[in-house]
């Protein structure tokens, strides 16, 4: 009985064109997989390459889902074991998901703020969107850009930073957008891995910049939170990501042209 299946992976083409999805046998598009990654010779994302990662935090929190779901979710009728188990996870990953479809619709909504600073108010999140469209004007002096893929060709990994901003106080600064449930009275936590990502990402723009993570609480509507990292935490960040890099490529998950890439960059590091 299979229950569980691995979340589809971001992949990029060589030149940054992102390649999520290819065409099926029927025609229709289906989620890239590793197979087909290797073929085409695509560069994992810097999200991928983070997933191999262990995040204690959220594997508890995904049991504790697991586990309320089977309490209370009632049998049906002549239900098999099978058939419960199923919907049992089903049910787990309803939380799990309506998270990301908040963060992907938050995202699409400050993706419009950057270009137009229009706020939809038909939107759900509206009124999420204009607390965020608020710091906006406030902190972005000069947008550079907004969605941008970045690659870096020597490392062989690629991924889709949020923006680049001019900001009154950090000046040139990479900013990357998380939305995350804030319990009334207490602080937002930022993750390490969200450091490990801005890090990788800068590597890959190749410009001195500060770093960024805005956070946007989910439960109701606030002002974003900034949390800026360090220098000495984004060395660290990069450490991380590089040792990550590494378990990826070697546990198996990239082709030969990724494995190459992984030698010379690793004869990179050691000459710097």
């Amino acid at each position: 009985m299979k229950l569980f299946s691995p979340d589809s992976a971001h992949w990029y083409q060589r030149d940054g064109v992102p390649l999520h999805t290819v065409p099926s046998l029927k025609g229709e598009p289906r989620p890239t997989t590793l197979r087909d990654a290797r073929k085409l010779g695509l560069l994992p994302s810097v999200t991928n390459i983070l997933g191999v990662i262990a995040k204690p935090e959220l594997t508890a929190w995904l049991q504790e889902q697991a586990v309320m779901a089977a309490l209370t979710l009632p049998r049906n009728p002549g239900e098999s074991e099978d058939d419960f188990a199923k919907r049992v996870v089903a049910d787990s990953q309803t939380t799990r998901d309506s998270a990301a479809d908040f963060g992907t619709a938050f995202h699409a909504g400050a993706e419009r703020i950057a270009h137009t600073l229009e706020v939809d108010r038909a939107d759900l999140l509206s009124s999420w969107l204009n607390r965020y469209r608020d710091w906006y004007q406030a902190n972005a002096l000069v947008l550079r850009w907004t969605e941008k893929v970045l690659v870096h060709p020597e490392w062989g990994y690629a991924g889709t930073a949020d923006l680049l901003i001019e900001h009154p106080v950090h000046g040139l600064t990479l900013v990357d957008l998380k939305t995350m449930k804030i319990k009334p009275g207490e602080k937002a936590k930022p993750y390490k891995s969200w450091c490990y990502q801005l890090a990788a990402y800068r590597r890959a723009l190749g410009e001195p910049v500060r770093c960024m993570n805005l956070i946007v609480n989910s439960v109701e509507p606030s002002a974003p939170i900034e949390h800026v990292w360090t220098e000495d935490e984004m060395e660290t960040g990069w450490r991380a990501f590089v040792a990550a890099h590494a378990v990826f490529a070697h546990a198996g998950f990239a082709g030969d042209e990724f494995d190459q890439a992984v030698e010379e960059a690793e004869l990179m590091a050691v000459r710097q």
